[in-house]
């Protein structure tokens, strides 16, 4: 199948049990869209993502009031999985700058964020409003994973833990830990050994981490890295930090000779 003609086919994310004996029905804020927005027809062409990453092709049978009624016409087989399963953990920034961090970093490949508070953070939302957060979030997710055409959407994790719940999330072997601090001598390398498949990325508050959570997070096993000579605001750093690791051992680049 051509790419340009790919392009043009919009994407909607449905579970796993939505697609029933070849065929299924897209309601809600999807249907509006599809309906409204785009003044689909029947017979029109729809890309259907379920949860677990599977893509399918369907076609417009109908519509009713809060519907829209597709059959499945081919299984698609599709890879645009980076290789390196990547976790943000940011703590929380004030104003609405996780909003946007969060748009930029599904762009950029992240598969999950966490949002933690740490012995600087500004502001510290009580259990409503993280609550509140968190379901934008997931919008905003959802919304940036079909624009930039991903086949699975992050994962918001849905309460706000502290920093101390960060420093036990590397306990296993199989990933890696980076601490972003700029109070480290330490750039991120291209060499490690072995290459990560899974890594956990700690970015800071506005007023930055203080050495002892440094050394809380090196005593842990993370590793304590710097983004050069310049210090970075929080959001900045955060989306300098995810793209280089995409580079180093994600997949912005080919790594064939």
């Amino acid at each position: 199948m051509a790419i340009e003609r790919d392009l043009n086919v919009r994407r909607f994310y449905l579970s796993a049990d939505a697609i029933q004996n070849g065929e299924a029905a897209i309601c809600g804020a999807d249907a509006h869209h599809i309906k409204n927005v785009l003044r689909s027809e029947k017979g029109d062409i729809l890309q259907l993502i379920v949860t677990d990453g599977q893509s399918y092709r369907a076609r417009i049978k109908s519509f009713s009031k809060n519907q829209v009624y597709t059959e499945i016409i081919a299984q698609e087989n599709i890879s645009q999985t980076s290789d390196l399963h990547i976790t943000v953990a940011q703590s929380i920034l004030k104003d609405n700058k996780t909003d946007t961090l969060i748009r930029q970093a599904t762009e950029l490949g992240a598969d999950r964020w966490i949002s933690f508070v740490s012995e600087r953070s500004i502001v510290r939302p009580n259990v409503d409003r993280m609550n509140k957060k968190v379901k934008r979030w997931q919008v905003i997710a959802r919304s940036a994973a079909q624009q930039c055409r991903r086949l699975r959407i992050p994962d918001i994790h849905e309460d706000l833990l502290d920093i101390s719940d960060i420093f036990s999330l590397i306990s296993g072997k199989e990933t890696r830990g980076f601490f972003f601090w700029e109070g480290s001598q330490i750039m991120l390398e291209s060499n490690i050994k072995p290459t990560p498949r899974s890594v956990i990325l700690v970015f800071g508050p506005e007023g930055g981490f203080s050495e002892k959570e440094a050394k809380h997070a090196s005593d842990s096993g993370f590793m304590i890295t710097s983004l050069g000579p310049r210090t970075l605001r929080a959001e900045t750093a955060t989306i300098a930090g995810l793209s280089i690791m995409q580079y180093l051992y994600g997949d912005f680049f080919s790594k064939k000779s």
